[in-house]
């Protein structure tokens, strides 16, 4: 086992334990090849250009270029950015990242023509051209996946323009962080031991699961009263960002901000109007979980305050790394020996860089492009907690895996709208797999304790912010001056809708909407209930054993974007326009506190 949480230098880490970029290039010499290859390609893109409409050939080898190029540079990035990420203080690393970045930047710069030439084209040109030329044909999807984005597309000039205010439009953003992360001060509190202790935006979320209920108080109004100090500026920040996306709504062609920032992942208004019905028509699942964990807390009343507070100690078994990879791979065999197989093959061939090292960039992430592995970024500290991370950033990977082997790279790749899909698929089946395999009652209720926090976090919470975004985007295309006063009233209507009369709404959560930088996002934070609905509807599935399941499932785990998001989910038996989907995940919520309750009881 790895010296528990102590930070190693990245030399004192054993190579069976790192991951082996070697796969991608033998060394630095062949990575600054492979980008000369690539710097001297951006030359000839300028002729291309020229060219590309003048006849299907032409037209072939334009985009053919574009791609292979385009996954030379990705090839380029993700060696640079995997060699920064595990040790951000090797200076060879920085170098290389930063000229990898330049080419990104480049390859941009370069190809930027593409899609403006592309649409100069009338449609029956096009169709001309697929008819006439095979090659061009397996370029089809992705050439009639740009058209669709022609009666939003701009004169060359217009787009050129347009992207000259690219920084400008995100001033409101950009200004926004500043304010939280770099000026604002909330003062001090008294901590669990009488201290008096600094309170950041930072370390608040530890002082609200403090056991020390007045702890958890003083934070709660001390950090609003910071928020609101700043009222004014935040209003003033948040209109004038719905107002950069309604005017781009307005000169793209789009009938408002939410059809412009749904567009790309061929969902509707209506479907985004549709999820928050359907999760507004369960709240009482939500209301029942907060009765429960009242009881659980022998609160008589239950503040905003105490919503983040564990129902119970939490029950932390140790692992060593070997154990979490047998532990995965135990669970994941629920979708057959090959899923299981190529997953162990990757953890033994170097896919994963397991422990943290002095430099190493925090958290996980999965990473790689369509020709190279699909690496693993960990910082393993031996927890349970540790465990869950490696099943889902595998997840991420088997996913990315079975894209990139089943097709050619054009479509190998997916969209950040069903990305979480695959990975919280892993996190369920494994939180499964150990409630099945365990007979200690602590860590059952642990898990169940943990599932249950994960629903009413990233199902109902997320919808209540994009329920937020509507509100606020319709005022706004109403003509409504969105103040600091009348966001703050529709805020606070809405954790009365959310919390339904279970949980004292302290005043200070109107406040909250100032908080959440995911306001400033366009219509983003949907997608997180998206991943986790449509995660616990195939989960549903593959565990009753439901015919066709695992096959459909497969399916969309290699279909890319050959398909478009909406659509790929279908394949794996969810459709989002619907509410089943929804409905599966939310019942499976109700059931976990069904099991907590009866397991709670028993004692």
């Amino acid at each position: 086992m790895q010296k528990g949480l102590i930070s190693l230098k990245r030399s004192e880490i054993e190579q069976k334990d790192k991951w082996n970029l070697s796969s991608i290039y033998e060394n630095e010499t062949a990575w600054k090849q492979e980008a000369e290859d690539v710097q001297q390609k951006l030359n000839l893109f300028p002729e291309r250009e020229k060219h590309m409409r003048n006849s299907a050939e032409e037209l072939y080898q334009t985009i053919r270029f574009i791609t292979e190029t385009g996954e030379q540079v990705n090839r380029v990035y993700v060696y640079a950015h995997l060699r920064y990420s595990e040790d951000t203080t090797n200076a060879e690393a920085k170098t290389l990242m930063g000229q990898a970045q330049n080419l990104l930047t480049a390859y941009a710069e370069a190809t930027a023509f593409f899609d403006s030439e592309l649409l100069e084209l009338q449609p029956e040109e096009l169709e001309k051209y697929l008819q006439e030329h095979d090659g061009l044909k397996e370029y089809e999807i992705l050439l009639k996946e740009t058209y669709r984005y022609k009666p939003h597309t701009l004169s060359k000039p217009e787009e050129k323009l347009l992207a000259a205010f690219q920084k400008e439009r995100e001033t409101a953003s950009d200004t926004y962080e500043t304010l939280t992360s770099a000026d604002m001060r909330f003062g001090e509190i008294l901590n669990e031991e009488g201290e008096s202790v600094a309170l950041t935006d930072t370390n608040y979320t530890v002082y609200l699961r403090s056991a020390d209920r007045l702890v958890r108080k003083q934070a709660f109004q001390k950090l609003y009263a910071g928020y609101r100090q700043y009222g004014n500026t935040f209003a003033s920040l948040y209109a004038g960002q719905i107002e950069t996306e309604k005017i781009m709504a307005k000169v793209r062609n789009f009938s408002s901000a939410l059809e412009s920032a749904v567009f790309s992942d061929h969902v509707t208004p209506e479907i985004y109007n549709n999820m928050i019905s359907s999760v507004s028509a369960h709240l009482d699942v939500l209301f029942r979980y907060y009765r429960l964990k009242k009881k659980v807390l022998h609160l008589k009343e239950m503040h905003i305050y105490d919503i983040y507070l564990a129902m119970l100690p939490e029950h932390q078994k140790q692992y060593s790394y070997e154990e979490a990879v047998e532990e995965v791979l135990s669970a994941v065999k629920i979708f057959g020996e090959e899923y299981a197989e190529i997953l162990k093959q990757g953890y033994e061939n170097g896919w994963v860089d397991v422990y943290p090292n002095d430099g190493k960039v925090g958290g996980a992430f999965s990473g790689g492009c369509a020709t190279t592995e699909p690496f693993i970024l960990l910082n393993f500290q031996n927890t349970e907690d540790d465990v869950s991370t490696l099943a889902h950033e595998s997840g991420h990977s088997m996913h990315s895996y079975f894209t990139r082997k089943n097709n050619p790279l054009q479509y190998a790749d997916y969209t950040i709208f069903v990305a979480e899909v695959p990975s919280t698929v892993n996190e369920l089946i494994l939180a499964y797999y150990r409630l099945e395999h365990t007979e200690n009652r602590e860590e059952k209720l642990s898990i169940l304790n943990h599932l249950a926090e994960l629903y009413k976090g990233t199902i109902f919470r997320q919808m209540m912010f994009a329920e937020f975004e509507k509100i606020t985007h319709d005022l706004s295309e109403q003509g409504e001056i969105l103040t600091a006063e009348l966001l703050c009233e529709k805020y606070y209507a809405l954790n009365e809708k959310y919390f339904g009369g279970e949980v004292v709404l302290d005043k200070e959560i109107a406040w909250e909407w100032a908080r959440v930088p995911h306001f400033y996002y366009h219509f983003y934070v949907y997608k997180y209930a998206v991943g986790l609905t449509a995660a616990s509807h195939i989960v549903k599935r593959i565990r009753n054993h439901e015919e066709g399941a695992l096959e459909q499932y497969f399916e969309f785990l290699k279909i890319g974007t050959k398909k478009n998001p909406v659509d790929s989910l279908k394949i794996a038996g969810v459709d989002m326009t619907k509410t089943d989907a929804f409905d599966s995940a939310i019942e499976m919520f109700n059931e976990i506190l069904d099991e907590f309750e009866r397991l709670y009881d028993e004692k």
